[in-house]
């Protein structure tokens, strides 16, 4: 079976959620219309994000966003991680491990003087078990073997829904972990069978009308 062949968090989280909706989407490519209209708030915050850490003068951007959207840029603006030394915005970042490869896109790598931190602007909930999200596995691994350290190695998602912070510091032990719960995922992905995937129950998909 013709598999991704960098798997990013997204892919894990759909594998992990319907195996049948990873098959149409991501081996099949089947790409189904949604409505934008939940995203370009969280698109928009990105953006603005992104251009502030790279030192770009942000005023007409301001100016444009909803009150809404003002709201959560300025819960952002003042959250004490944002205000770190950033390193690297919108940043790709890949990691192999063992045979497979891993990666996504980063919001922001930020750092204090001894401790780097990935930063996760979430606009909705950030994830109900952070600290085994398939982001935090991805990144903190992917960032480990980047930087060379398994130490001082820190992710933060920055709920703006619900105003606070969730942090995740990595260690050696936690980081092999996430290494073995990733390979074992990617092994599983490998082992697809579309003669024994089956359809789920789930109404609101955006593939309910296609899956057979």
């Amino acid at each position: 079976m013709n598999n991704p062949k960098i798997l990013s968090p997204a892919m894990l989280k759909t594998y992990k959620q319907c195996r049948k909706k990873f098959f149409l989407r991501y081996v099949r490519n089947i790409i189904m219309p949604q409505s934008s209209i939940p995203f370009e708030k969280g698109k928009n915050i990105h953006a603005i994000a992104g251009y502030f850490l790279s030192g770009l003068d942000i005023s007409e951007f301001e100016k444009a966003l909803s009150d809404s959207e003002a709201a959560l840029w300025s819960k952002l603006k003042s959250n004490e991680y944002f205000k770190l030394t950033p390193l690297k915005t919108e940043f790709t970042l890949n990691v192999k491990i063992g045979k497979y490869w891993f990666g996504g896109r980063l919001d922001a790598i930020v750092k204090n003087e001894n401790e780097y931190f990935i930063l996760d602007y979430k606009t909705g909930s950030a994830p109900e078990n952070a600290k085994y999200d398939y982001q935090t596995m991805v990144y903190l691994s992917a960032l480990s073997k980047y930087l060379k350290q398994t130490d001082n190695l820190n992710f933060v998602y920055i709920d703006l829904k619900n105003n606070e912070n969730i942090l995740i510091k990595a260690n050696t032990a936690l980081l092999q972990e996430y290494e073995e719960q990733l390979t074992q995922t990617a092994e599983q992905i490998a082992a697809l069978n579309e003669n024994t995937l089956v359809k789920c129950k789930k109404t609101n998909c955006e593939y309910s009308k296609i899956c057979l």
